[in-house]
């Protein structure tokens, strides 16, 4: 470490006690605040004021250099510390703030970017229902209440008052209202007995929820415009992708869902690649375009592809990083690469302990489920279950290319239609541009990988509970379903890796 580095707070940031009775910075400049621990508070108030070396603050607050790196590394990347990567960082505060006014205006009058890749995931309803067996039914814009309210459909003979046709959900702190559940059937209450919509059927579609029609449609802003993508939970997939019409037909339809309040997701503006690397937004566009680039035109290899796109963005993050360390105590651990080995074995990655104990959680909310009649969230549960189980046995698919000879006590891999490749090469072509939305880039690549190994495993299971060794679109199809109605459990998949969050590191060896 090099201590004679100089370090300190970047002017006009103060460290106090808030109210609550905890340690904080409030930042005016980046409009936040951020809580610190007791020894982080410290380290700060002795820079405050200050230009100080490394070899004077651990000598002052009798820290190690390993501990005195880790903390100054992880201030450096909240941006309290003076240096390249704050100023970079409030360099563009400018473009967040024109980002944010930009959201104020209506989406629908925004471009339209359509999914990308080479055959890129694409949807036509084929009316499975799968839409209206979901735990919630929302969120209901308040247009669509008023509409409802004024119809007059078959499923309203058992509903005496138009209260019952909705129903208020907390969900973080907050309450949206969908439409009602059957208490019989646990189905919405305008789906009739074969799964279909009475709304749909006697109204038109025009006259259902915004919420109904935009599934599995889901949409982001940046700056470049309105971002296309699918939420790929749909039971019919396999048969919906084949019996879908071009993107640039549903431009219409996608407007006016924008206009009515469809739900979007709003990118992160200024984009980090990983926490504390910011840059600009527009150098993700060339990056993403170098990424779909390395697409091979066969899906099947589909690990191969994620694998390649893992070293192209941890070489940009660390060359990013890099430039901005105020020393080499914050430059960024290379980590993106220690995910490539699990690519080739997926049963390593998860600690086999905590994963059948996050397994047998999600069967005991089944059972709760189950048991309030909600049969479909109980079945995606239960699943979601088999396929984690599935993996950390040893379940995959033969890869294309590759030595499949099972490693001792695991089971011979399954071989996969070319249509049920294709379907989890969609996972990768959906979700790798939407990754970067929801958090820092890294993070989401690490999640993509969580994604894609699991969906693998739960379609072998599934080809193995019909008694096949082949995984077709039904196996995929009902993988992604299970997979995409399941983000808060594999967010937790994320917390349980093997070596306290050291991905992979075991295999790498």
């Amino acid at each position: 470490m090099n201590l004679a580095t100089l370090y300190r707070l970047r002017d006009g940031l103060a460290v106090t006690r808030s109210p609550g009775g905890f340690w904080q910075v409030e930042d005016e400049e980046l409009r936040r605040a951020v809580r610190l621990g007791d020894a982080d508070a410290a380290l700060l108030q002795a820079i405050d004021g200050h230009s100080v070396t490394a070899g004077d603050l651990g000598a002052r607050l009798g820290l190690d250099d390993a501990e005195l790196r880790r903390r100054l590394s992880a201030l450096a990347r909240l941006y309290v510390l003076d240096g390249d990567r704050a100023r970079r960082r409030l360099d563009l505060q400018d473009a967040r703030l024109d980002f944010a006014d930009q959201c104020k205006t209506s989406a629908h009058k925004e471009a339209l970017e359509w999914p990308l890749g080479r055959d890129p995931p694409q949807h036509g309803c084929v009316a499975t229902g799968t839409c209206c067996t979901v735990t919630f039914l929302g969120p209901l814009t308040h247009a669509d209440r008023v509409r409802v309210e004024g119809l007059v459909f078959r499923a309203r003979r058992a509903v005496d008052d138009a209260e019952q046709l909705f129903e208020d959900v907390d969900l973080d702190g907050k309450h949206y209202l969908g439409m009602a559940h059957d208490a019989g059937s646990g189905r919405c209450v305008a789906q009739r007995e074969d799964l279909l919509c009475d709304i749909h059927a006697e109204h038109g579609l025009e006259s259902k929820p915004v919420a109904c029609r935009q599934f599995p449609l889901r949409f982001y802003r940046s700056p470049k415009g309105v971002h296309v993508s699918l939420l790929l939970a749909c039971d019919g997939y396999h048969r919906s992708r084949i019996a879908a019409e071009p993107w640039m037909s549903r431009e219409t339809e996608i407007r006016q869902l924008l206009h009515e309040g469809a739900s979007w997701v709003r990118m992160a503006v200024p984009l980090e690649w990983s926490a504390g690397v910011p840059v600009p937004v527009e150098a993700w566009w060339p990056v993403r375009a170098e990424l779909f680039a390395l697409e091979p035109e066969d899906a099947a290899q589909v690990h191969g592809w994620l694998a390649a796109v893992l070293g192209v963005c941890e070489d940009r993050i660390a060359r990013d990083a890099a430039a901005l360390a105020e020393g080499p105590e914050v430059a960024w651990p290379r980590t993106l690469g220690r995910w490539i080995p699990a690519l080739a074995r997926p049963w390593t990655l998860y600690d086999a302990d905590e994963a059948e104990a996050h397994a047998g959680s999600i069967a005991v909310r089944a059972g709760d489920l189950r048991r309030r009649k909600m049969k479909a969230d109980a079945d995606r549960l239960t699943e979601i279950a088999a396929g984690l189980r599935a993996q950390c046995e040893g379940l995959r698919l033969a890869r294309p290319g590759q030595d499949n000879e099972p490693p001792g006590g695991l089971p011979p891999p399954l071989q996969a239609t070319p249509a049920a490749w294709r379907h989890l090469a969609d996972i990768v072509a959906n979700d790798l541009q939407v990754q970067v939305v929801l958090g820092h880039l890294d993070a989401g690549l690490m999640a993509l990988v969580r994604r894609l190994l699991l969906a693998e495993a739960l379609a072998c299971w599934s080809a193995r509970k019909r008694g096949s060794a082949l995984v077709e679109t039904t196996d995929t199809t009902r993988a992604l379903h299970a997979v995409y109605r399941s983000e808060p459990d594999l967010g937790k998949l994320g917390q349980i890796l093997a070596n306290q969050g050291n991905p992979a590191a075991a295999l790498s060896a």
